[in-house]
């Protein structure tokens, strides 16, 4: 996948880790508000874990184990994706800005 459509690349974030979120909670996808905290759902320590290597995964790069505390909205979250993946928004977490995901479309560096 390309990254420099960000709105589209936003929505498809958005809506993957909301699915993830109510397939992993076992609520509707559409009750998740993108602004509301993920904990107010349900999300604890455990799936946290889960949901950002999953997220490293798609993405392609490392995610500080710290993000979903520091960006802890599904909105909040998918912008530092985002800002990860074009190198425009904030850029906590660890690792290079290069990967193997399906939304980076490179390959990871060697090291």
């Amino acid at each position: 996948m390309h990254v420099s459509g960000s709105s589209d690349l936003r929505a498809e974030l958005q809506e993957w880790i909301c699915g993830y979120l109510a397939e992993e909670l076992r609520i509707p996808a559409g009750s998740i508000d993108p602004a509301q905290p993920m904990a107010a759902y349900g999300l604890d320590s455990v799936r946290a874990i889960m949901l950002l290597a999953d997220a490293e995964e798609r993405v392609g790069f490392e995610i500080d184990p710290d993000a979903l505390w520091d960006f802890p909205t599904v909105a909040a979250f998918t912008d530092l994706l985002i800002g990860r993946l074009t190198g425009t928004g904030p850029l906590t977490g660890t690792g290079p800005l290069t990967g193997t995901g399906p939304l980076t479309g490179t390959a990871r560096a060697a090291g």
